[in-house]
């Protein structure tokens, strides 16, 4: 399911460079996402889950920005690339993060991307499942859900012919991640229902893809879109069974959310109370990061993510405001052309990678703002990650800055005195700095490496053709879910006629990678399938089809009014959501009328 969806947002992220739409800081001046530094996030938690020390109270508004006018023009969850923000709100899904598990409970996951591995998933609208193998997954739904009290469902009880009609409506949406699938659906009873996969490849990620895009939607709202020959897309048809209602949307300005008072779900470490706290949710399209940091010195929104480079500065003028280092969930990355010389030779590449300074860019280009090691695998994966500090020898020894052993790899390879290559990024400003100080990197080990700054749609269409000239610079590649890299870039995921996946840019072929890949999607052992990865990330770095670059963190900052909140992205499990976590916070009202007069 991620290949489709993943098309699109690498697209997203070089043509307008957005990261985290909804709430999230442009990927041209901030990128995405985790927290402490270059350690992986805890496995292992405090005890048990405790009520919060203040106790919640109802009532206020969450205002937030969102840096794209799309949020207030995509509302079909058919798009679940770009209805995200609001399908989260409105719909419903059969799982989703398990905010128990998270900063606010056990601590056991950061919740610091929008992706959500499956041991931290709960049930949402179902309450349960069974996997009898990996072929299929029996799920148990939640009884006395109720759609919301609007017309045409005037809030009637939510079933299993809800989740049917969901999967058949996306089935046949060309926009949709499920269009064209031969996964199936069978209703078991009004309760429960059976879902199996009708092509490979079968694996334990299935359970990811059903709990992932698939927001349920009511017949009767189609039915009536389609009696007014018009479609869900139009905001006035929506209608779910999620924590808010939509209110109000005033095209490329704003969406107003209100409190769905029949909502399901109660707090979990406050039973008595019924979700949500807050009356009103609102985002707000301001494109202009100076002014949506105004927005947040002024009080006006409770919640924005700010780019590194712009939060001492917010700190400074707001130290009331509360924040949260977030590591990268993507990286900055050069693609190589493997296929052909010099790159298709390891040394070349090892020689790349011996020629950053990665020590000296994490310090003076960002500041220390960045994590060195991000590829493949990023932080929050766990277990499967391996921090820099603990890599073996030789792993380790290509993060170092080493330009003698760089110009001896060359020579060996039977480049002595170098070669020359094209380098390509695209015209936005960062593209081009970044690229620029590795230029002179890579001319000090005799490497002349000569800036071809494409148009956007030219550098679409070479990066995806596999055709550029040498090197190519992707800022931002998404590496936040566990098959990302191991099975998109490096082959593990192909066609059903053997053909390398679309996001293999480097052109890899490697029978060992893809091999490895089979075994850890069928895996059924947590714990195997993380050795595995582990041992597999260490080999890839080894071979350096990609060269990696440092990528800088951001920071979540919000208002000390804004409760029960720690900095969390999203809850997943995957998309670019992140408006599940207003379902849990509330808002204290005193505290904000005392510190801002409204």
């Amino acid at each position: 399911m991620r290949k489709r969806v993943a098309l699109l947002v690498l697209v997203c992220l070089v043509a307008a460079m957005l990261v985290l739409a909804s709430c999230g800081p442009a990927a041209t001046t901030t990128p995405p996402t985790t927290a402490p530094p270059t350690t992986a996030p805890p496995t292992t938690a405090p005890p048990t889950t405790t009520p919060t020390k203040e106790v919640p109270k109802y009532g206020g508004t969450i205002s937030f920005v969102s840096v794209t006018t799309t949020v207030t023009t995509t509302f079909d969850p058919a798009i679940a690339t770009t209805s995200a923000l609001n399908s989260g709100l409105v719909y419903g899904r059969l799982g989703v993060g398990d905010w128990t598990k998270g900063p606010q409970g056990t601590n056991e996951y950061s919740f610091e991307s929008t992706w959500v591995a499956d041991p931290y998933l709960t049930g949402e609208l179902a309450e349960s499942w069974e996997r009898p193998d990996l072929n299929k997954i029996i799920w148990h739904l939640r009884q006395g859900v109720h759609w919301h009290n609007l017309p045409p469902v005037n809030g009637r009880e939510f079933t299993a012919d809800d989740v049917i009609y969901s999967f058949e409506y996306n089935k046949k949406d060309p926009r949709s991640v499920w269009y064209g699938t031969g996964a199936k659906m069978e209703k078991i009873d009004k309760y429960t229902i059976v879902t199996s996969e009708g092509e490979p490849p079968v694996s334990y990620r299935k359970l990811h893809s059903w709990t992932n895009w698939l927001y349920i939607v009511p017949k009767e709202a189609v039915d009536k879109t389609i009696a007014d020959k018009t479609t869900l897309n139009d905001w006035r048809y929506t209608v779910g069974i999620g924590p808010f209602m939509l209110k109000d949307v005033v095209s490329g300005s704003s969406c107003t959310w209100v409190r769905n008072p029949n909502y399901w779900r109660s707090d979990p470490f406050n039973p008595q109370n019924k979700l949500p706290y807050v009356d009103k949710v609102e985002t707000l399209v301001i494109l202009d990061e100076s002014t949506a940091l105004a927005a947040m010195r002024t009080g006006k929104i409770e919640r924005h993510a700010v780019s590194f480079d712009k939060a001492e500065g917010l700190r400074q003028t707001n130290p009331e405001l509360l924040s949260r280092r977030i590591n990268p969930d993507s990286a900055f990355m050069v693609f190589l052309r493997t296929d052909i010389a010099p790159f298709s030779d390891v040394r070349v590449r090892q020689a790349l990678m011996l020629g950053v300074d990665y020590q000296g860019i994490t310090r003076d280009f960002f500041k220390g703002e960045a994590v060195i090691q991000t590829w493949p695998l990023a932080q929050f994966m766990g277990a499967a990650y391996t921090p820099l500090e603990q890599l073996p020898a030789d792993a380790k020894e290509l993060y170092s800055y080493n330009t003698e052993k760089a110009k001896k790899l060359l020579a060996d390879a039977g480049y002595p005195t170098g070669f020359k290559t094209q380098l390509v990024c695209g015209t936005w400003t960062r593209h081009v700095d970044e690229m620029s100080l590795l230029k002179e990197y890579l001319a000090k080990i005799g490497v002349d490496a000569t800036l071809n700054v494409m148009e956007p749609g030219t550098y679409v269409s070479s990066l995806y053709g596999k055709k550029y000239p040498g090197m190519i610079y992707v800022r931002g590649w998404s590496n936040n879910g566990d098959e990302d890299v191991l099975g998109w870039a490096h082959g593990g995921w192909v066609g059903s006629k053997g053909e390398p996946s679309v996001y293999n840019f480097s052109n890899v072929v490697d029978p060992v990678a893809v091999e490895v890949f089979n075994k850890i999607m069928t895996e059924p052992s947590q714990a195997e399938r993380d050795r595995m990865r582990k041992e597999e990330a260490i080999r890839e770095i080894k071979l350096a089809w990609e060269l990696p670059l440092p990528t800088p963190v951001w920071y979540m900052f919000w208002q000390p009014w804004l409760k029960g909140y720690k900095g969390e992205v999203g809850l997943g499990p995957d998309p670019p959501e992140t408006s599940m976590v207003y379902t849990y916070t509330w808002v204290d009202q005193d505290m904000k009328k005392q510190m801002t007069g409204r």
